[in-house]
């Protein structure tokens, strides 16, 4: 296993630099010489201090064991680290059938694909990656979370583009690349941090570092950062809606305000225009909050459909049209299958009609995910992928 390697140089020294270090410049070549045991070793040795003359002698040695699962991945790494990332991302590619097991090689694809503007296949392999474990290291680990969760944001899916950025609370990170990334989610931004102005980036910035308090659980902190952000930047776009959804859980009410407030600047802000619905149906007005949904469904992007027709369940159930709710609630499951809160919305509904049995099934369902993704929330739209 890559984890267990130990000697001069170590693999995890490479995972934890070669992500942000610029790239040695030209290549050197390399006389070979001794056993393909010798070169190897030699190789490694070169693979930290110089990359390209390393990546050169693992060519030479897969030419003749191109078998070699270890040679693949050091010359993908090596590669990645000299922004050859087609070349990395080819590396890999024949790593993974030799050792499918090894996630830190599926996160390394993901990360290549990244670079290379493929951003539907880097969120697949990373996610492979994650499955089979990133290995421990703290830096590299962060790399491709930040990665991942730029790729969910260029789509818009902001929400869980922070769930990927929320593990790293036990890391203790608190890097600039992660506070961008949390300032993207916070305001609904869908760029990626090369796409904004200097003066976007100030905005980002500051939303960032109070979004990432927030989820730090670093109240007071978060509570300044908040109040900086409205005062400096009263006018931009997604302030308001950063901070109603900072109020969510302590005062809905002044929530749905600074919603309200982003709507009269920005009249198809869908994010606010469902965070609204949500207040709307649980203040017992579910007919403000079809409007908002019906506003919102002419400009949310594909992959919040599900979110359209769970809010409209709400708000029907609400009017006691159970069967309408119902029908909404399913069109949403289908949708987003994994969504624990749906299904804690049909079993609702379905009880209501008196259907049991299929009540039943719903309740086991939200259960069985609720176990699996995070046991410890409770039932609440607010936290349980209701919000936008």
């Amino acid at each position: 296993m890559l984890s267990q390697r130990s000697g001069p140089w170590s693999v995890w020294l490479l995972l934890g630099t070669l992500l942000f270090a610029a790239p040695p410049s030209g290549f050197a070549q390399t006389q070979p010489s001794g056993s393909f045991e010798e070169r190897a070793h030699q190789a490694e040795l070169l693979l930290d201090t110089k990359p390209a003359e390393s990546a050169i002698l693992y060519k030479q040695l897969l030419g003749e064991r191109p078998s070699w699962a270890e040679g693949w991945f050091y010359l993908g790494a090596a590669s990645y680290r000299l922004e050859r990332y087609q070349e990395a991302r080819d590396a890999f590619e024949k790593n993974i059938p030799l050792n499918p097991t090894n996630g830190t090689a599926w996160a390394f694809l993901g990360l290549c694909e990244f670079e290379l503007n493929h951003f539907d296949l880097a969120l697949s392999n990373i996610e492979q990656g994650e499955k089979l474990g990133l290995g421990g290291n703290p830096q590299f680990e962060t790399a491709v979370r930040q990665r991942a969760a730029l790729a969910l944001i260029r789509a818009s899916l902001f929400d869980q583009a922070l769930s990927q950025l929320q593990p790293l609370n036990r890391l203790h990170v608190d890097s600039p690349a992660v506070t961008v990334a949390a300032g993207l989610c916070a305001l609904a931004e869908g760029h990626l941090p090369s796409e904004l102005s200097a003066s976007r980036r100030a905005v980002v910035n500051l939303a960032g570092k109070a979004q990432w308090a927030a989820t730090s659980q670093r109240p007071a902190e978060a509570e300044a950062a908040y109040r900086e952000l409205l005062a400096t930047y009263p006018h931009e776009r997604g302030v308001h809606y950063a901070h109603g959804l900072y109020l969510l859980e302590s005062d809905q009410s002044a929530a749905l305000e600074e919603f309200r407030t982003e709507l009269k600047a920005d009249p198809q802000h869908w994010p606010s225009l469902m965070a609204s619905a949500f207040l709307e149906t649980s203040r017992g007005d579910p007919d403000a909050a079809i409007a908002a949904i019906r506003k919102a469904e002419q400009v949310i992007p594909a992959g919040y459909r599900w979110l359209c027709n769970a809010e409209m369940g709400r708000a029907y159930l609400n009017l006691n049209q159970t069967e309408k709710a119902i029908a909404f609630f399913e069109a949403s499951a289908k949708l987003e299958p994994i969504n624990a809160q749906i299904h804690y919305y049909l079993e609702q509904a379905y009880r209501r009609a008196g259907r049991r049995a299929d009540a039943e099934k719903q309740k086991a369902e939200f259960a069985r995910l609720k176990a699996e993704q995070d046991p410890l929330a409770l039932p609440d739209a607010a936290t349980g992928g209701g919000k936008p």
